[in-house]
């Protein structure tokens, strides 16, 4: 199997897979094993690479010998109905292509064992520290792409983490750690836009996965605990939102709608800490504050996406706008709204519930 040939259908596999975890009613062991099988040919074409990438380095290295010139051109056309095919040469810079590929899936298998549980992730790392960690270093020498090598590298421990902390394999504060410390590497942190976002993405995930754990009270959670776990909770989402805040001013910032909703989004998982059963003092008093704030980065990111011609973002920034605006006694837009699409504000409250952006209180002050 060619080089290109490969890599496409290991590309294929990840995504495949990642489009069955999205399916609630697909096996777990179903997009793990497409996930692995996009890693195999992912390492095949790896091999291939490095192969090519050596010999081609060897010729190089040994041509003392007189070289022939080349004879002149000839003014032939080439017959239409064939095709010239041009060979890229192998470079540090296509192995760093596979490797990233292959980080990115493993990124993906992280996923999987966060949301459904399952065997011990430990093979993860082991795969990574095994086949990809030195290769990585060795790929992104002499290239100027040590930005890309840091993203998918921060990505994937967070991940691995968020794996490890789901599977009992890590306990709070190790989780916490790695967290905090996965994007300490980069240079120019508050001036990379796509880092501040990833940054933020591990943090809600981070809080996500907390919530998750404390809604098992077979986990024996004392007091102490929830408040322990409230603080954390509290600390990253600020830490989410000041990255999301920092991105959104960078001038070469990506889907801007995206950016305010998640704004929005910190706003009321930050509110959420207030209600029973945690009760976290700080989020009870700002409570109002980080209401308002949620409405006006909602309201923000629906103009934006009208005039980006985003629908998506647009219908669910103006629904959470609509409701987060009832919950502060204004239900005139909510109304339009369940008169207009009574199941799309039903889909968007199930929504907010399910990621603990609305709490039972709410539901029931919603009327909902």
């Amino acid at each position: 199997m060619g080089l290109t040939c490969a890599s496409n259908t290991g590309q294929l596999l990840t995504t495949l897979a990642e489009l069955l975890v999205s399916e609630v009613d697909v096996a777990t062991t179903e997009p793990l094993h497409l996930f692995q099988e996009a890693l195999e040919f992912f390492q095949r074409c790896l091999s291939l690479q490095e192969y090519q990438l050596t010999q081609s380095e060897e010729d190089a290295n040994g041509g003392e010998e007189e070289v022939p010139e080349p004879n002149p051109p000839t003014e032939e056309p080439l017959d239409e109905g064939h095709w010239a095919t041009v060979v890229e040469p192998v470079t540090k810079s296509t192995i760093l292509d596979t490797l990233l590929a292959q980080v990115e899936t493993l990124t993906a298998v992280c996923g999987l064992f966060s949301t459904r549980g399952g065997d011990d992730p430990g093979w993860v790392e082991q795969y990574y520290d095994n086949l990809i960690k030195e290769r990585i270093l060795f790929a992104t020498e002499e290239t100027s792409r040590q930005r890309d090598t840091a993203l998918a590298k921060a990505k994937f421990r967070c991940a691995l983490a968020d794996a490890g902390f789901n599977t009992a394999k890590l306990d709070l504060p190790t989780y916490e750690r790695e967290v905090s410390s996965a994007y300490e590497g980069f240079t120019d942190l508050q001036g990379d836009a796509q880092a501040l976002c990833d940054r933020a993405d591990a943090e809600l995930v981070f809080n996500a996965s907390i919530r998750k754990t404390l809604e098992h009270p077979e986990n024996g959670f004392t007091p102490k605990d929830i408040a322990t776990s409230n603080l954390m909770r509290w600390k990253h989402l600020t830490k989410a939102l000041d990255s999301l805040t920092v991105a959104s001013k960078l001038p070469d910032t990506r889907n801007l709608p995206r950016i305010h909703l998640g704004r929005g989004d910190c706003e009321m998982h930050r509110r959420s800490l207030g209600a029973a059963p945690l009760a976290y003092e700080v989020a009870c008093k700002s409570a109002p504050t980080l209401l308002k704030n949620a409405e006006i980065f909602y309201r923000g990111t629906a103009r934006l996406a009208r005039g980006a011609n985003t629908t998506e973002e647009e219908r669910e920034a103006s629904t959470k706008e609509a409701i987060v605006a009832g919950l502060s006694g204004d239900f005139s837009k909510l109304k339009e709204q369940v008169r207009v699409e009574q199941a799309r504000v039903r889909e968007v409250v199930e929504d907010m519930s399910e990621e603990g952006l609305l709490v039972a209180d709410d539901l029931q002050n919603l009327g909902i």
